[in-house]
């Protein structure tokens, strides 16, 4: 009896912590947002059209074939039709779609989380707060979330701008290996992101180096909301969603019920629609409809990075091209998720590429292939 007992302690306990959640929901997904609390992000319910399906455009990028990389003498449709499995896929030219295709059970508007991608959204909001005055990006994290006060040392050094060029110095393995019990397996299937922030320390100086990791967008997303005062989902829907006239609600996932904390480095679920339009936000300067959602210098300096940045700023990577004999920055910039969700978008073509999925192998160095023409 007393065995049985101990037995169902341990379950129970187990049943509450992040290693159990993490094996139970197995390896993150396109619809792993089924396994936790959300809010919604709602757009109105009647929308203006703003892409435009035309049967007189350029059909290139239906007809074309391509060879080299990955591609075997074939459309890009059929190339995603044999490596991505379950997916979208979709084209924009100014603001006319020139390839629209879905594979498995996706279909237009269907919702997936587009994971990394998030992070480009939650720069976007950042950058918002800093128009409205809410935030300041060479301001210390502490100012926005003073339990870290007490927390490292180092805390009262990390900014704002260290956060969004993932220059933090914190001592984070972004590892994305199957493994419940890792750093990044407890930040995401963890409860109360904020108490796992006063545990963390630092391996370098805020600012000294450039090294990607999802906790520096977690502070971020924390910092924007105590700025503003709303939950992100909401800032979210008045701020970007309503305003551009979304074509579905969308959903951001949570740390848990009772904290509600949005999960602002990859908790995001959308569509291959909704997300041209945030890249055609950014190839327009910040502006829709004559009207400024963000202000131009913000899109500038996320969309303008350095190589000693590796090619990294504010959410947003751009590609990189050789040029007599020399890595070059290019004006070309893209967000990408964890199972090469992409949202690429090319400002001297007004050329903006959306796909989700859940198989790698149809990333963003294939698209610099094809998308000059």
């Amino acid at each position: 009896m007393k065995r049985l007992s101990y037995i169902l302690i341990i379950i129970g306990f187990l049943s509450s912590c992040t290693t159990f959640k993490s094996i139970k929901c197995g390896s993150p997904s396109t619809n792993t947002y089924l396994n936790f609390a959300v809010d919604t992000i709602a757009t109105y319910d009647t929308i203006k059209q703003v892409l435009i399906s035309s049967d007189k455009h350029n059909r290139y990028f239906e007809d074309s074939k391509f060879s080299g990389g990955r591609f075997n003498n074939e459309t890009i449709g059929e190339y995603f039709s044999r490596v991505r499995g379950d997916g979208a896929l979709l084209i924009v030219r100014n603001d006319t779609i020139l390839l629209e295709q879905y594979y498995g059970n996706f279909s237009e508007l269907f919702p997936s989380n587009i994971f990394s991608i998030t992070k480009a959204v939650t720069s976007l909001l950042c950058g918002i707060a800093v128009d409205e005055g809410y935030i300041s990006i060479s301001t210390p994290i502490t100012e926005y979330i003073p339990e870290l006060i007490d927390a490292d040392p180092s805390f009262k050094q990390l900014t704002i701008e260290h956060l969004l060029d993932m220059r933090t110095g914190l001592d984070f393995v972004e590892s994305y290996g199957w493994n419940p019990f890792s750093k990044m397996a407890r930040l995401y299937y963890g409860k109360d992101v904020v108490s796992q922030f006063k545990k963390l320390h630092f391996k370098s100086v805020p600012g000294e180096a450039h090294y990607y990791n999802s906790m520096a967008t977690a502070l971020l997303g924390v910092a924007i909301e105590r700025a503003v005062s709303v939950p992100i989902a909401q800032y979210l829907q008045e701020k970007v969603w309503k305003p551009l006239d979304m074509e579905a609600d969308a959903l951001i996932t949570l740390d848990d019920s009772k904290h509600r904390q949005a999960k602002s480095y990859g908790g995001l679920v959308s569509n291959v629609r909704d997300l041209a339009k945030i890249g055609r936000l950014y190839i327009n300067g910040g502006m829709y409809d004559n009207k400024r959602i963000v202000s131009k210098k913000w899109i500038d300096r996320s969309t303008h990075s350095s190589l000693n940045n590796e090619a990294y700023s504010f959410g947003w990577n751009n590609i990189i091209t050789r040029v007599d004999g020399k890595d070059v920055v290019s004006p070309r910039f893209f967000a990408i998720g964890l199972y090469g969700q992409v949202l690429f978008c090319d400002p001297t073509q007004n050329l903006i590429f959306v796909t989700l999925g859940e198989k790698k192998g149809s990333e963003y160095h294939l698209y610099s292939m094809i998308f000059v023409i």
